[in-house]
């Protein structure tokens, strides 16, 4: 089988690892021994899909109820599924389950993007030292396609085991080192520490979606004010 390798680089050496699909996925690090409240992990193997189509909102891909507006998502069975647009949705596997696709318009864009969860309460405050949007709100969207510093993201809010909320954030692989190095960064005064997959699978089983999310992630509401959202922007 062909080897897989993350763009993601936490600079320490797995503990145990998992062998997935080529993919070699740390389940634990040692440092995790002592484990911080908010920690960082590498997501760029879970399978990931694009759905482009005219008519989404007739669609229920592996089962899934189509989001009805732009920043809204649906989680179930560890499937995540984000409307990002009227006519394009993403989905991530986010557990044990492999999903199969009846419809047309899906493609596999697992190994273009990389892909890192920020667990934790303090997960709001480091975004916004590398984002303009703001998801922490009651009336903010539940995802965004926005930039990480002048990288253009997507990035998904959710709220894991025990209510703690996270932020799934995928952007293209090449800058995959980008992305851990800017988020270690920007957590390092909230003591972030890296993790492994196994406890991102155990924040990611307890799993729930509110309810209100905003109808569109590119209004002022979900923007934080003091921060140039018009700088250039690479695309996700």
């Amino acid at each position: 089988m062909l080897k897989r390798v993350s763009p993601v680089d936490m600079g320490l050496k797995a503990e145990r690892v998992l062998v997935r699909n080529g993919w070699e996925i740390p389940l634990a690090y040692a440092a995790e021994r002592s484990k911080s409240a908010l920690f960082a992990a590498d997501l760029s193997h879970v399978p990931k899909w694009t759905l482009q189509g005219p008519d989404l909102d007739a669609m229920h891909p592996a089962g899934l109820s189509m989001p009805a507006k732009p920043g809204m998502i649906a989680l179930e069975r560890g499937l995540l599924l984000v409307r990002c647009i009227p006519g394009e949705s993403r989905i991530m596997a986010l557990g044990d389950e492999l999903p199969s696709f009846e419809e047309t318009g899906f493609t596999d864009v697992t190994d273009a993007y990389a892909a890192v969860a920020i667990v934790g309460t303090r997960c709001f405050d480091v975004l916004a030292k590398l984002s303009p949007v703001d998801l922490e709100g009651p009336f903010s969207p539940k995802a965004a396609q926005a930039p990480v510093e002048d990288l253009t993201c997507l990035l998904v809010r959710i709220e894991g085991t025990g209510g703690v909320p996270g932020i799934i954030l995928a952007g293209a692989r090449g800058y995959g080192h980008f992305f851990i190095d800017a988020l270690l960064d920007a957590g390092r005064e909230y003591s972030i520490q890296a993790a492994g997959w196994e406890r991102f699978s155990q924040w990611i089983a307890g799993a729930s979606v509110a309810v209100e999310p905003a109808s569109d992630p590119t209004k002022a509401r979900g923007t934080r004010s003091g921060r140039g959202a018009s700088s250039p922007q690479r695309r996700a």
